[in-house]
C-alpha cells in the first residue's frame, strides 16, 4: 500500500534476452521441470473446523472442534485417505476404482464422515477441491443403502441438488450419473431447468426420481403449479444440497428458497457448498440448517487467507492496448505458454475479434458465448475439456473504463447505477464460467483485465486446481494501471509482502515480438466490426438450426431468420 497512483505509467517489464526461439523452449521446459517439481512436494490442506451455532445464532459462535475426528489431531488430519477407509457402499468403491480414484481430497475427507453421520454441514473450499463428490458419494451411500432396504420413499424425489444455474445443473446430473451406473441398484437421477416445458418437466419427473437437480427458481415453480406436491415433499424428502451456495442469492434465489422452506421436513438433511464465505451463506445457513458442522479448508504452508494458491505462478506483460492481439499472438505462435489456454475478455465483441483473428494465423480457438443456448455452451465446454481445441476465449462481465473507476474510487451513487443497468448481462456471463469445471487449465491469460481484483481471482481460479501446477500471465497496458495496482495491493496486503506477487513474464523478448508486428496489425486491421457482427451471428444461426425444437419451425418460416 502507500504506493502513489500513476507511478506504473512509465514501468516497463523486465526482458530476458532469448537468442533464438530454441533458446526459449529450453527455458519454457526448464520452468515446466520446476513446476513438476514443485508439484510433486505440493503439501496437502489443512481443515480448520468450527462447530456452527444453531437457533439463529451466528455462525462460528459454537466452541472450535479440530481435530476431533479421533483426536490424533494436525498430523491425522494431513495423512492421506483412501475411498475405502471411508465407509462407502461397495458399489460405490467399485465406481470410483473404474474412474481411476483412490483417494480422498481434504474437502471429501473431512465432509464424507459428517454427512454420512446425518449431520448438517456448510463446507467452504475452493473451486477444484472435489466438493461435488464431497457430498454425491455420501447422499448416494445413504440411497443405496435406504434402496436395499427397501425404505425408498416414492412420492416426491428423496434428494433435491440445487444449484444456480442450467450449466451446473448438467453438470452435476453428468457427475451423478457416472457414478450410478457402476451401481447395480436402480437409483434414478434426473435434472430439470426453467427452459424444458411443463410437460417436459412431469415425464422426468414421473416415478419419481430419486435425486432432482435443478435450480431453486425450477422447484419453487414446480410447487406452485402442483407438478410436484408440497405434502410429498414434506413425506419424502431426506436430503437437500446448496451447490455453489455463495452464487444463489446474487441470482435472486432467495424468495423461491423461502417458498421451499415450509414444506421441507425437519427430519431433512441440509448440506451447504461454497467457494467463499459471505453474508449471503450466513444468510441461507440460517434459513434452512439447523446447528451445522462449519468446515473451512486452507492449505497447508500457505497464509490462511492466500487467494492465490502458491502452486500458481503469477505473470504480467507490460503492452500498449492496441498492441495486445500481437503479444497474444506472439505467445500462442512460438508456444512459450503451456495449454490448454483460457483467455478473458471483457466483451463477447472482443472474444469473437479474437477468435478471427487467431483463426487467421491458423490457431484454433471457440468462443464461450452467453448468447448461446445452455446446451451449446455445454457442447463447448466438452470439447475444450476433451482437447478438440486448445485455446477458450470467455468473458466474465464487461463494465465500462467508466464504471470501473467510479466503482474503484468508491463512489456508491454512479457504482449502484451502474449495478442496476448491468446485473441482467453480469449474471449470465459471470454464470458463464463460474462453478464450471474446466478440465486441466494450465495457462489463464487475461487479454483483458478483469474489473475489480475478486474478478481476477476469480479468473486466475480457473487453474492449479487440486493442486495441479498452473499459470496466468495479464496483458497490462497503461489504461489497466490503475486496475492493475488494485490487484497487486490486495495480494500483498492479503499475503502480508513488501513485494509484487506477480512477476515480469521472462521469456517473451522484444524482438520476438516485433518479428511479428507488421503481419499482425494487417491482419487485426482485415478484422472488420461487420466481420465480428456476421461471426456472432453466424454462431447463432448456426446453433438454432442445430436445435431439433426449432429446426422445424425455421424450415416452414426461413424469414424468421433474417
Amino acid at each position: 500500500m502507500g504506493k502513489q497512483r500513476g507511478s506504473r505509467k512509465h514501468r516497463k517489464a523486465t526482458e530476458q534476452e532469448v537468442e533464438n526461439h530454441d533458446e526459449v523452449s529450453v527455458a519454457a521446459e526448464a520452468a515446466a521441470a520446476h513446476d513438476a517439481e514443485e508439484a510433486d512436494g505440493a503439501e496437502e490442506e489443512d481443515v480448520e473446523r468450527e462447530e456452527g451455532a444453531g437457533g439463529g445464532e451466528e455462525e462460528g459462535e459454537g466452541s472450535p472442534d479440530v481435530g476431533a475426528r479421533g483426536g490424533e489431531g494436525k498430523e491425522e488430519e494431513e495423512r492421506e485417505v483412501s475411498f475405502d477407509e471411508l465407509g462407502l457402499d461397495e458399489q460405490l468403491k467399485r465406481a470410483l476404482r473404474k474412474k481411476g480414484l483412490d483417494k480422498a481430497t481434504p474437502i471429501q475427507r473431512e465432509a464424507i464422515p459428517l454427512i454420512l453421520e446425518g449431520k448438517d454441514v456448510v463446507a467452504k473450499a475452493k473451486t477444484g477441491s472435489g466438493k461435488t463428490f464431497a457430498y454425491l458419494l455420501p447422499m448416494l451411500h445413504e440411497l443405496l443403502k435406504l434402496s436395499s432396504e427397501g425404505r425408498i420413499r416414492k412420492s416426491a424425489p428423496n434428494v433435491f441438488i440445487l444449484v444456480p444455474t442450467r450449466e451446473l445443473c448438467q453438470q452435476v446430473h453428468n457427475e451423478a450419473s457416472s457414478l450410478l451406473e457402476f451401481c447395480t441398484s436402480k437409483l434414478k437421477v434426473v435434472q430439470v431447468n426453467a427452459s424444458m416445458s411443463d410437460k417436459d418437466i412431469k415425464v422426468a419427473l414421473s416415478g419419481p426420481p430419486n435425486i432432482l437437480v435443478t435450480t431453486p427458481a425450477c422447484v419453487a415453480s414446480c410447487i406452485s403449479k402442483g407438478i410436484i406436491r408440497g405434502s410429498s415433499i414434506k413425506e419424502s424428502l431426506s436430503m437437500m444440497i446448496l451447490d455453489e451456495a455463495d452464487l444463489l442469492l446474487s441470482y435472486r434465489c432467495e424468495d423461491d428458497l423461502k417458498a421451499l422452506v415450509p414444506h421441507i421436513p425437519r427430519s431433512c438433511q441440509s448440506i451447504l457448498m461454497s467457494a467463499t464465505s459471505s453474508a449471503d451463506i450466513e444468510k441461507l445457513t440460517k434459513l434452512l440448517l439447523h446447528n451445522p458442522f462449519i468446515l473451512t479448508l486452507t492449505e497447508v504452508g500457505h497464509a490462511k487467507d492466500d487467494v492465490i494458491p502458491k502452486n500458481v505462478q503469477q505473470f504480467w506483460i507490460s503492452c500498449d492496448a492496441k498492441d495486445k492481439m500481437l503479444y497474444i499472438l506472439a505467445l500462442l505462435k512460438l508456444e512459450l505458454i503451456q495449454k490448454k489456454v483460457l483467455i478473458f475478455v471483457n466483451s463477447i465483441d472482443s472474444a469473437f475479434k479474437l477468435r478471427l483473428f487467431l483463426e487467421k494465423f491458423g490457431i484454433r480457438s471457440s468462443v464461450l458465448n452467453a448468447e448461446l443456448p445452455q446446451n451449446s455452451r455445454l457442447h463447448i465446454i466438452q470439447a475444450f475439456n476433451a482437447r478438440l481445441f486448445d485455446y477458450l476465449i470467455a468473458t466474465d462481465g464487461n463494465k465500462s473504463k467508466e464504471e470501473r473507476r467510479a466503482a474503484n474510487k468508491g463512489n456508491k451513487k454512479n457504482s449502484r447505477v451502474s449495478c442496476k443497468q448491468l446485473q441482467k448481462t453480469l449474471d449470465a456471463e459471470f454464470g458463464v464460467v463460474r462453478g464450471i469445471d474446466f478440465k486441466n487449465v494450465y495457462t489463464v491469460v487475461n487479454y483483458d483485465m478483469p474489473p475489480d481484483p475478486a474478478g481476477y481471482v476469480h479468473r486466475v481460479g480457473r487453474t492449479g486446481r487440486a493442486n495441479k501446477t498452473g499459470a496466468s500471465i495479464s496483458l497490462v497496458s497503461p489504461e489497466d494501471n490503475d486496475i492493475f495496482e488494485d490487484i497487486e495491493n490486495m495480494l500483498k496486503d492479503v499475503e502480508k509482502r513488501d513485494t509484487s506477487c506477480i512477476s515480469p513474464f521472462p521469456l517473451l523478448t522484444k524482438n520476438a515480438v516485433e518479428s511479428l508486428r507488421y503481419r499482425a496489425q494487417d491482419v487485426a486491421r482485415s478484422v472488420t466490426t461487420r466481420d465480428i457482427k456476421e461471426a456472432r451471428r453466424q454462431d447463432i444461426k448456426n446453433e438454432i438450426l442445430n436445435s431439433e425444437k426449432l429446426k422445424a419451425h425455421f424450415e416452414e418460416n426461413p424469414r424468421d431468420l433474417g
